[in-house]
């Protein structure tokens, strides 16, 4: 009797960690808003599309292996010539938003040529991001005076604000508005 209940225990140990581990299809919608740090008239509501797997970590947090996708008037655009944006967060609250690939030929073969899109700071349950823009216009710096940011789930360049504050202050960068 007593070798039956610790077999099932063991069981449901067992199942309920692959199941817990399995990666899991993450297709979501988010409401955020681009905007510039110490610019007001840079502000506009967006969508954002994740695509991909999401997957639970031992620690609690989790990692996401997919694609990113902005609609929206006023944000920047990726270039024609690229693959979608991908995102591989493993966790660590930081990780980067890029192309990997530059399309050749109308055949679509590709090169691989990095595009940095920005850079991304997500809470561990993967519910708060944003994500410093790094490819505005050419430029390929960002800084906490003047950078362009994507933020959600946000309504407002305020709530934008306070929460890229508290994701990026794990990194040391305190923003100037």
């Amino acid at each position: 009797m007593i070798r039956k209940l610790v077999f099932l225990i063991l069981l449901c140990i067992v199942v309920s960690s692959v199941w817990y581990f399995t990666p899991k299809q993450y297709n979501k919608t988010l409401e955020g808003v681009y905007f510039q740090l110490g610019n007001d008239q840079v502000f506009e509501r967006i969508k954002i599309q994740f695509n991909g797997k999401i997957r639970n970590k031992i620690n609690g947090s989790k990692s996401f292996k997919g694609n990113l996708k902005f609609e929206g008037n006023e944000i920047p655009k990726v270039p024609e010539d690229r693959t979608e944006l991908e995102l591989l967060h493993h966790g660590g609250n930081f990780s980067s938003v890029f192309s990997g690939f530059r399309i050749i030929d109308e055949a679509g073969r590709v090169t691989a040529d990095i595009y940095q899109y920005g850079m991304i700071y997500i809470n561990n349950n993967f519910t708060e991001f944003t994500i410093a823009l790094t490819n505005i216009d050419n430029e390929e710096t960002w800084n906490p005076t003047n950078g362009f940011m994507i933020t959600a789930p946000v309504d407002n360049r305020e709530e934008a604000i306070k929460i890229s504050q508290k994701l990026m202050n794990k990194f040391g960068i305190e923003l100037i508005d």
